[in-house]
């Protein structure tokens, strides 16, 4: 046995295939959303970046970070609430862009069915006006004051959030999690300090939400897997191979079962469809091209498979 089992209580809301998924925190969302993405389902992943403290993340949800709150380093403009990706040459370039995904964000939010935040550190850095930063934008360190977020301050922001969301979307479910990605700039004592800061405020959050879960990814990763091979060759960011071990964990815990027979079916197909055969005009291969058309337009009826269907087409003779 290669790892410890722990049980995780499957939730009693279940994600459907029709569902739609708003995600945004640390690089970890990014490889869920990949996931999510990939097996047909509606997401929307880190509009604005990668973004690791949940300071800045229930700012950026809640609506209430300013547009025109942009710095401008080594030349670049940059938005002191986004990652680096929002950025322009010029401070109108930065604002535009920033504003054109600030829309796109409360847009999904308002029709979106579940919300799934990962924090990647309770460790923040204020700038010189006080005020706490998504990103340093390679900005000197001198300029800002580094400390760690407390759960009392993380529950008090996500009380202010769970107002807002309630008004605009009073369907929405939201599941934390925490990155298992070390953040080993700020020291190992440092990074596990502040996870302990993270994993205590979520369990604050979900004790007192009824429209909350935790989701143990740090656990699974950490403590379930606990293997170096688990991880890549920089000791810190996870293999793919545990990350997909991660999302089946995370699909037994939250999605029905539709979606998972879907999902199972669908990975046959996706397999099918990159097929490539050494002679694709033979007798065999355009019955097994038909068959797989066939496949494809029965799950057709339940997500848009147009694109994949168009291909197999394509092929036939």
């Amino acid at each position: 046995m290669f790892k410890i089992d722990f049980n995780i209580p499957k939730s009693p809301t279940k994600i459907n295939l029709k569902d739609s998924i708003f995600l945004m925190g640390s690089c970890f969302s990014d490889k869920i959303g990949d996931y999510l993405s990939e097996n047909k389902l509606q997401c929307l992943s880190n509009p604005f970046g990668t973004i690791y403290n949940p300071h800045s993340i229930f700012r950026l949800l809640s609506n209430s970070s300013e547009a025109n709150n942009v710095i401008e380093s080594q030349g670049v403009h940059y938005h002191w609430d986004a990652h680096g990706e929002v950025s322009g040459l010029s401070e109108t370039e930065t604002i535009t862009l920033f504003e054109k995904r600030n829309k796109q964000t409360q847009t999904f939010l308002k029709n979106c069915k579940w919300l799934i935040i990962t924090s990647g550190t309770a460790i923040v850095y204020e700038n010189q006006v006080g005020n706490i930063v998504a990103n340093c934008h390679k900005v000197p360190a001198k300029d800002f004051k580094k400390r760690f977020l407390n759960q009392d301050e993380i529950t008090q922001q996500f009380a202010s959030l769970h107002s807002y969301l309630n008004d605009i979307n009073t369907d929405l479910n939201i599941v934390f999690t925490v990155s298992p990605v070390r953040h080993i700039r700020d020291g190992l004592i440092e990074n596990n300090r502040s996870k302990a800061i993270l994993i205590d405020a979520v369990h604050n959050i979900t004790s007192q939400y009824k429209n909350t879960s935790y989701f143990p990814s740090y656990e699974i990763v950490m403590d379930e897997l606990r293997d170096y091979r688990f991880f890549k060759t920089d000791r810190i960011h996870p293999t793919e191979e545990a990350t997909e071990y991660v999302w089946n964990r995370f699909m037994e815990t939250y999605f029905d079962e539709e979606t998972k027979s879907f999902i199972q079916e669908w990975s046959k197909l996706k397999t099918a469809i990159n097929h490539r055969p050494f002679q694709p005009e033979s007798a065999s291969h355009q019955v097994f091209l038909k068959s797989t058309l066939e496949k494809l337009q029965k799950l057709n009826e339940k997500v848009d498979l147009s694109v994949e269907i168009a291909k197999v087409r394509q092929q036939l003779k």
